[in-house]
């Protein structure tokens, strides 16, 4: 299995970035990411501080041999393994976010940790199960360069939990050789990622396979799939816009895909879908909508 290394990162989804390689569909190679800010994190006893940021979010890019403009690439996530270091917190409180729940603190608070075994050693007493997920991943655009702060239609910043091991992400091809852009691993992320550090942000190897399906057709937001559930995802600039913009995404998947008309595909969505905004962190908001694969039936 070949593997891309993190010596040449880019901190924007541009079309001219150079590949650090190009692979095949249906081979499967590894990607070692880098940390979302940067080279700076070489042991505990290294604190996170903005000066020493190299972001936003370094990623390695990958060719995919034969993809084209109006294709779709699906990237399945096969596995996620972690680095041994991490590290979490906020510095120069966001007012708009961090001021919103600790009014009037007007102080710093980071952590670096050790990963270790499948566990992240908050202190001695206390060990959190590592839940790995992509924080961005997306194609390269065909005119825009999009800072990689950013998500969008093209994927990049999206920063949800279910960008994970056993998901296959579906990405539109706006380029030839699509530049899939991968990088921003946490080993762990709450919902709406309220720290400006995150989840436990840290490097890894990710282990993918990608593919060249069939186009949707009507796909506009980022949908995903995993064994329990089809998923839509839509970043935009308000949790407001960006949920209604997954949940139409849902009801064209379920029309497109699953037989139903609009109007019975929205009120099964209104029993059964799961949504939740998964980060408030980022130039745009990132929504999920979820529905069970047992319930797709017309």
């Amino acid at each position: 299995m070949r593997t891309a290394g993190r010596d040449l990162v880019y901190t924007a989804h541009d079309k001219s970035n150079k590949p650090a390689m190009t692979v095949s569909p249906g081979e499967i190679f590894a990607v070692d990411t880098e940390l979302c800010s940067g080279s700076w994190l070489k042991s505990l006893a290294d604190r996170y501080h903005p000066e020493k940021t190299e972001g936003p979010n370094p990623t390695v890019v990958v060719a995919v041999e034969g993809a084209r403009p109006g294709d779709c690439l699906a990237v399945r996530i096969l596995a996620i393994d972690v680095d041994e270091l991490g590290y979490t917190g906020y510095v120069h409180p966001d007012p708009a976010l961090t001021g919103q729940i600790l009014p009037g603190n007007n102080e710093s608070n980071t952590r670096t940790l050790a990963i270790k075994d499948g566990e992240i050693i908050w202190h001695e007493r206390l060990r959190i199960p590592v839940k790995p997920m992509i924080g961005t991943l997306g194609t390269a655009p065909e005119q825009e360069i999009l800072l990689n702060s950013k998500g969008g239609p093209h994927g990049g910043n999206m920063d949800v939990q279910e960008v994970t091991t056993g998901s296959t992400v579906y990405l539109p091809v706006a380029v030839p050789l699509a530049l899939l852009h991968i990088g921003d691993v946490h080993a762990i992320q709450g919902d709406g990622e309220i720290n400006m550090a995150g989840g436990v942000e840290c490097r890894a190897r990710v282990t993918l396979q990608v593919g060249l399906p069939r186009p949707f057709g009507n796909q506009q937001q980022i949908r995903l799939e995993n064994q329990d559930d089809i998923m839509t995802i839509a970043c935009e600039r308000s949790t407001d816009e960006s949920f209604f913009a997954a949940a139409r995404e849902m009801v064209r998947w379920l029309v497109g895909s699953y037989g139903f008309t609009e109007k019975d595909a929205y009120l099964l969505m209104g029993q059964l879908m799961a949504s939740r905004c998964t980060q408030y962190v980022n130039p745009t908001r990132s929504c999920i909508c979820k529905m069970p694969r047992w319930c797709l039936i017309p």
